[in-house]
């Protein structure tokens, strides 16, 4: 790239990122984007570097389609964003790219690509009130020898730490149990490989692979929903396993009987044995959560922005952990002491116009205006008025919510994250072209608030 091509691709950067700061405000400006630069920006590639993961991760996860607008705006190219981790934002560390249009050449499971957290361990587990009864099911399933039952399913809403059990037996297997074979991974990756199997006639191989565990551990089943040739494979090759006194774990959002859109065989097959629900941590829990969230850190979080973070954030586990991690982050990229004052202000914009507003609330508030069902919303149901109304709730959840467009996704029908982003550009094009619509969003999100 040569100096003129630099220099505009600088000064292109610096256009986005006063927009962005008059967008965002100077505090979550500073937070996110003030250590960031222009690598390059090639045929409609815009290769930003950033300076750690955490802030990669944040910028793609909530601003990258705020970037792309503001960029096609500028130079009427819809660009692709690349992230890169960057040493003091100049020499290279290491680089990851998040780009808005990801291919899988080849299907992720535990062999070639899927990753788990190895941190994520049972005796780490915070145990409360709300997931006692789960984290009991957890220890008992995952123990040698015989044990009370073979088949748990554990259910719960969005972020209460259904993962982290299961990836807990997952790890304690693997370390305690050497001859033990065990398979861990979302239903969304269990079914990309069976979709690769099918196309490649590999489906013998992947019945073999799988219907070969002694142990089989599978998160976020509700992705399987309205998926019938999915399901009928995955009800094999759960009667295959429960034949054999397999040992079987799941984890969903919801209870089996309320889970829409899923054959009632493989219904009945999730409900024949141990359920556990974990409820929302109360505030003790709460508090232990976020102590063990920060007993590593070499800074010293005073009980009164716990207690505060606690109260403020407490619709999820990740809500609390994504909130004390932002306030650690504040602190030391500004080199300034954690206090209540901090804290406050760090995350007011979080607590006062998001964190009160739950998905349930804006489901809520769009199905009575539309006159639809909350199964019209979670269906693949594409006609117009439905479409639209899903479109809406999704638009409307980023705005109001601190939730990712995974987990924005997940609520809304188990759509993939492209959807969303691809449902808030749709409403936000048609905010721009028709003042009567944009009139309408602004009513709805009134509504919403006061929910």
């Amino acid at each position: 790239m040569n100096c003129s091509t630099t220099k505009k691709s600088t000064d292109l950067w610096q256009n986005v990122l006063d927009a962005i700061k008059a967008k965002v405000g100077i505090r979550q400006f500073n937070l996110w984007f003030k250590n960031t630069h222009v690598i390059s920006f090639d045929n409609g590639s815009l290769n930003i570097g950033v300076p750690n993961q955490f802030v990669l991760t944040k910028i793609s996860e909530n601003y990258e389609p705020l970037i792309k607008d503001l960029i096609e705006n500028i130079t009427e190219i819809n660009p692709s964003i690349n992230l890169h981790v960057k040493d003091n934002c100049h020499s290279e560390k290491s680089t990851k790219a998040v780009t808005g249009n990801i291919k899988f050449e080849k299907p992720l499971n535990q062999d070639n690509g899927f990753i788990s957290n190895n941190k994520l361990l049972l005796d780490n587990y915070v145990v409360g009130g709300c997931n006692r009864l789960a984290y009991a099911a957890a220890l008992e399933i995952s123990k040698p020898g015989p044990v009370a039952f073979n088949t748990l399913f554990i259910h719960g809403s969005i972020g209460v730490g259904k993962t982290h059990l299961l990836q807990g037996i997952w790890n304690r297997l693997k370390t305690e149990s050497g001859s033990v074979s065990a398979v861990y991974m979302p239903a969304e990756n269990w079914t990309n490989e069976f979709v690769y199997a099918l196309k490649g006639g590999r489906l013998e191989s992947f019945r073999k692979k799988y219907r070969g565990v002694d142990i089989f551990l599978v998160d976020d089943v509700h992705f399987l929903a309205n998926k019938n040739g999915v399901q009928e494979e995955f009800l094999h090759t759960f009667n295959t396993l429960h034949g054999l006194s397999k040992r079987i774990v799941f984890a969903s959002d919801a209870h089996p009987r309320f889970m829409n859109q899923l054959k009632e065989s493989l219904v009945s097959r999730f409900m024949s044995g141990m359920i556990a629900k974990i409820e929302q941590p109360g505030f003790n829990t709460s508090i232990q959560i976020l102590r063990s969230k920060t007993e590593k850190t070499k800074r010293r979080i005073p009980d009164n922005v716990l207690e505060f973070i606690s109260e403020k954030f407490n619709d999820s586990v990740r809500s609390m952990e994504s909130a004390i991690t932002t306030v650690m982050a504040y602190a030391n990229i500004n080199k300034v002491k954690i206090d209540l004052k901090l804290a406050t202000e760090t995350l007011s914009e979080l607590y006062n116009n998001k964190k009160c507003i739950t998905l349930k609330d804006i489901e809520g508030v769009v199905i009575s205006h539309y006159n639809v069902s909350r199964n019209d919303i979670q269906s693949g149901n594409k006609s117009k008025n439905i479409a639209l109304a899903r479109q809406i709730c999704m638009y409307l959840a980023k705005k109001l919510t601190d939730f990712s467009y995974q987990e924005i996704g997940k609520y809304f029908g188990n759509k993939r994250h492209t959807t969303v982003i691809f449902a808030i550009k749709k409403i936000k094009e048609k905010s721009k072209s028709c003042a009567e619509f944009q009139s309408h969003i602004e009513n709805l999100i009134r509504m919403a608030k006061k929910q």
